[in-house]
């Protein structure tokens, strides 16, 4: 016989007191790297061509450039402002539409509204999260301009008809990788899709920082007017052409040098951690295939997920229960939590409900003002 929940005074699964590891892992290697920059005296970051004023910035963006396998890395203070810069730079103005996932964290429609443009919200597959090409093209007008396409949760979205899709209707890519670093989708890594990427490495991510983000890109265009709009526009000469296009904005998107060196001892580690998660997620599918109503993230064949959230979906029609939608979902938390289990809630609502978006100019549009 089943031994009794938690929930209904059975003893927890998990100990109290139990040790749970906390994140990011902070090593002796981790605090020598941020000593060292103490020591140095050097302790904010600004890019000058043939420069060495930030030294751990340089080393940082050269080592998630090798990482990715990309040309080109900006490290910036964070994801928002990667996916902002990226936008930006690849030419995103004023009144353009941009289609993005209703289902991504806020920054990513932020980011289109820095850029002065109109997120445009598509549906999401059901068993990926993600965007697809069908529900983007439901969303294609005359003032679209940009598909900004997330990689939730650590899984990348179906690229290869999305990227056709764009090159039919001649619209620009952008990619929001800012939860999946080293992921990849039939060998190529997530971030290396669009004209220009964001990452983030706030201290929720597998690559865990703190706080901060990276733009990656193949393209020297967006590599020189993204670090233009990062700093301020002090990165060239006051002669550079770029000095008269007042379409872009400057911006002080800058970093510092002890999240960088801290950052740059964490990347050693991160293709390990990755691995350790998809290690931990494969004894986890383990387990819910023999439990009905429970259903492990979806990965279809080709993909290599990084799994930043573990995304259980429940499915009421296979359990005897007359629970549904958040009854059941809160009862099933409960008696996790019951049991010592840690989990959470992430995207509760679509993104065009939210009070920033909303109530202007229905579903799919809106400026916060």
């Amino acid at each position: 016989m089943a031994s009794k929940l938690a929930l209904h005074g059975g003893t927890r699964e998990v100990p109290q007191g139990a040790e749970k590891t906390h994140w990011p892992v902070i090593t002796a290697e981790d605090k020598a790297a941020v000593q060292a920059v103490l020591d140095r005296g050097v302790l904010w970051a600004m890019t000058v061509p043939g420069g060495q004023l930030c030294p751990e910035q340089d080393a940082l963006e050269r080592e998630f450039a090798e990482f990715l396998g990309m040309r080109h890395v900006l490290a910036v203070n964070a994801g928002t402002a990667a996916l902002h810069m990226a936008l930006a730079a690849a030419g995103v103005e004023a009144g353009d539409e941009v289609i993005t996932s209703a289902f991504s964290f806020l920054a990513t429609p932020a980011a289109i509204l820095h850029a002065g443009a109109i997120p445009v919200f598509a549906d999401i597959d059901p068993r990926t999260f993600n965007l697809t090409a069908d529900t983007i093209a439901e969303k294609i007008t005359p003032r679209t301009r940009a598909i900004l396409v997330v990689d939730i949760h650590g899984l990348c979205a179906d690229w290869d008809p999305i990227l056709a899709l764009a090159r039919k209707h001649q619209l620009l890519v952008l990619e929001d990788a800012c939860q999946a670093p080293g992921a990849s989708y039939h060998g190529r890594p997530a971030g290396s899709f669009g004209l220009a990427s964001g990452f983030s490495v706030n201290g929720t991510k597998n690559f865990a920082v703190g706080e901060g983000g990276f733009l990656a890109t193949n393209d020297d265009g967006i590599y020189a007017r993204a670090g233009w709009i990062k700093q301020v526009g002090e990165i060239f000469p006051a002669d550079h052409p770029f000095m008269s296009q007042q379409k872009y904005l400057a911006w002080n998107y800058r970093v510092q040098e002890m999240p960088c060196a801290f950052a740059r001892s964490q990347l050693r580690r991160l293709a390990g951690y990755n691995a350790i998660a998809r290690r931990n997620a494969a004894i986890l599918e383990s387990y819910l295939r023999e439990i009905p109503g429970l259903h492990a993230p979806y990965v279809p064949a080709g993909y290599v997920s990084i799994y930043h959230k573990y995304r259980i979906t429940l499915a009421p029609e296979e359990l005897n229960t007359r629970l549904r939608g958040t009854a059941l979902r809160d009862t099933f938390m409960a008696a996790l939590t019951a049991e010592g289990v840690d989990v959470d809630l992430w995207g509760t609502a679509p993104l065009a409900v939210h009070p920033m978006i909303a109530g202007h100019h229905g579903f799919g549009h809106g400026y916060p003002w």
